[in-house]
């Protein structure tokens, strides 16, 4: 059985390691991390123009339509280079949540901005230490309103949207 990856996996490895070799240089991430800006956004939108966001987005929805795989090849050398961008929280929280769970409509709207590199989205699950468990949902989701607290969450100050663990008719649920 071959574990390696595929040759277009290997290519698609290389060059975001070549790409972030050259735009995401060790100054570059402690320049950010240095300030209050939480992110690099033009790092932001050339990583977009390379349709890495789009990775495992559906073409139907805007994105490469490519799998978890490749996408776990780029968040790879994401990591390596400490690329200061909402990655992870848009597209592996975010992303992944309405693709779960969002309607047909939600998914067009949301996705193709994702893929565009236009929306920084989170997912905030979390209220206190310990695990989410359906009993430990307070947070409520009542008559257009959203009520509660969440912690940690990912990218929370940059985010535009964000898909909020809640309780909704007394069932735990997105919304």
């Amino acid at each position: 059985m071959n574990f390696d990856f595929s040759d277009d996996q290997k290519m698609l490895r290389d060059q975001a390691r070549k790409f972030l070799s050259e735009k995401c240089t060790t100054k570059t991430v402690r320049k950010v991390f240095e300030s209050e800006a939480g992110l690099d956004r033009g790092l932001w939108k050339q990583i977009a123009e390379m349709g890495w966001h789009g990775t495992a987005i559906p073409e139907e929805f805007g994105g490469l339509g490519l799998g978890y795989l490749e996408l776990c090849v780029i968040a790879e050398e994401l990591g390596r280079a400490l690329a200061p961008v909402p990655f992870s929280s848009t597209v592996y929280l975010f992303a992944e949540a309405v693709l779960a769970a969002g309607t047909q409509e939600q998914k067009q709207k949301y996705l193709s901005k994702i893929a565009s590199g236009e929306l920084i989205g989170t997912f905030a699950r979390a209220e206190g230490p310990g695990a989410v468990t359906p009993k430990s949902v307070r947070t409520t989701f009542k008559g257009g309103k959203l009520s509660g607290k969440k912690i940690a969450v990912v990218d929370g100050a940059d985010a535009d949207f964000a898909v909020v663990l809640a309780r909704a008719n007394d069932e735990p649920g997105e919304r």
